[in-house]
């Protein structure tokens, strides 16, 4: 059970509920008790004085009533009938209060008492001190000598005679004091274990609400291990398993989408060695058996070969330096480059192809200089790529190299005049392996990593590139980079 969340969720729950009901009955009998235990003190004390008050009332009469003739009390005589109307009234409310009443003389002498509890004789009472006061009613818990225990003496002063006032005292064990306290208790477990089961109900729903989702979330990463990159999770809600669920679900997506570029990258570096390996296989092996003959023939063999050759290094070249991008290997050394020398000397690196292939080569750089912080070699790089693609696809025309200077920022630019691109095609423009045009980058030996590689330097340099085109008028990418502090 405790192996799954649902399990431990309940098990958990469970616990904090059974303490916290532990710890409110605990309170709960607690404060009960001494409610019970206060409340029926005062109550008590308020019964004696009510009493008291009785007993008064009836003493008052005997004083308005005229003495007997005669000094001994005879049968019959108001002295007499008050005695025992007193003990009469003592006996009923001792049976009401289940008290012991006793009423004592100035000299603490019993004159009367009920008939429940101990008897003590009309003798005088040895009682605790402090248990009677003249100044009113009082309750006070002490320990009884006589009876070898703890006892609350309730006492409450009264006239006892015409000429002299006692005290009306009730004695109860303290331990009968709250005795309705354990019946409450009872309630209070009984209430306790109804809270108990339905906070269980709960605990089973809520566990069951709070494990469905994460079982999902379990099983679909699963199927993800076997291999299964497309499974997704229904999403409810807004709390943190509705988050779990969302994260899950794009992770799905990002595999899906790093299991079909793995997938699409084996299958383009596939063929792109595939077709120069063939080449390469294919023509030497006809050298070596003769079919290709003749000086001329195999000196053309031999070139395919060479070129060839270099397209394999080109490409294996591209996939290594793109593989310490990717593994984070690639630290830029950056310095002070001066600009305008650097366009310079690429201009006079193409001047020669691009009047082979009828291309006009510009150069627009601002006069005076104009540096950046960068790597050399990376932008030169960064650049050489730029400038292949636009003498390869500008068809003739003109190709701009171009610098421009701004706030803590240079521009640099290479434009050409070829045939443009379609702009639904521009944000697919540097993803790996991408080629407008397949067969005319095949052509010309392309294996669509140039500009993916341009991205990425270009990054790692700090600064970003763009494109902008329009089928007809020609293409021009632009790479901004961090200007270098003068």
């Amino acid at each position: 059970m405790f192996k799954t969340l649902r399990g431990r969720i309940i098990a958990s729950y469970f616990l904090v509920v059974l303490v916290s009901l532990l710890l409110a009955t605990l309170v709960s009998v607690f404060f009960l008790s001494r409610y019970v235990h206060n409340k029926e003190r005062s109550d008590l004390l308020r019964q004696v004085e009510a009493i008291a008050e009785d007993i008064n009332g009836i003493s008052g009469e005997l004083q308005r009533s005229p003495s007997p003739p005669s000094s001994e009390p005879q049968q019959g005589s108001e002295p007499a009938e008050a005695k025992r109307v007193i003990m009469r009234i003592l006996n009923s409310e001792a049976e009401v209060l289940e008290v012991k009443l006793i009423l004592l003389a100035p000299d603490r002498t019993v004159i009367t008492e009920s008939r429940a509890g101990p008897t003590f004789g009309e003798k005088i009472l040895k009682l605790p001190p402090g248990i009677l006061s003249g100044k009113g009613p009082r309750i006070t818990e002490k320990f009884f000598e006589k009876l070898a225990g703890n006892y609350v003496f309730a006492t409450a002063p009264t006239r006892v005679d015409r000429e002299s006032e006692g005290h009306l005292i009730a004695i109860k064990p303290v331990h009968e004091l709250g005795s309705a306290t354990s019946t409450l208790i009872w309630y209070v477990v009984f209430a306790g274990l109804i809270a108990l089961g339905i906070s269980m109900l709960l605990a089973l729903y809520l566990s069951s609400a709070i494990s469905k989702p994460v079982k999902a979330v379990t099983r679909a990463a699963g199927r993800m291990a076997e291999g299964d990159y497309g499974q997704e999770v229904v999403v409810r809600g807004g709390d943190e398993i509705a988050e779990l669920a969302r994260d899950f679900n794009l992770m799905a997506e990002r595999g899906r989408t790093a299991y079909e570029l793995q997938r699409d990258f084996v299958g383009d570096v596939s063929h792109e060695l595939r077709t120069p390996l063939t080449s390469i296989e294919g023509f030497s092996q006809a050298i070596l058996d003769g079919v290709i003959q003749g000086e001329e023939k195999q000196r053309r063999s031999l070139e395919i070969i060479n070129e060839e050759s270099k397209r394999l290094v080109r490409v294996l070249r591209d996939l290594l330096l793109l593989s310490e991008i990717d593994a984070g290997e690639l630290y830029p050394e950056k310095k002070d480059v001066d600009l305008v020398d650097l366009l310079r000397k690429l201009s006079s690196m193409y001047e020669v192809r691009a009047g082979r292939e009828g291309i006009e080569l510009r150069v627009d750089t601002p006069e005076g200089v104009l540096n950046a912080d960068t790597d050399p070699d990376r932008l030169e790089r960064i650049l050489t790529n730029l400038l292949d693609n636009a003498i390869k696809y500008s068809g003739g025309g003109t190709v701009v190299l171009s610098a421009t200077g701004g706030e803590g920022l240079v521009r640099i630019s290479v434009a050409d005049t070829g045939q443009g691109i379609e702009p639904e095609l521009l944000p697919r423009l540097f993803k790996r392996f991408y080629r407008v045009e397949k067969s005319r980058a095949t052509r010309h030996g392309g294996a669509g990593l140039g500009l993916s590689i341009c991205k990425e330097l270009v990054e790692t340099l700090g600064g970003t590139i763009e494109v902008r085109s329009l089928p007809g008028q020609g293409t021009t990418f632009t790479v901004t980079l961090p200007r270098a502090v003068a």
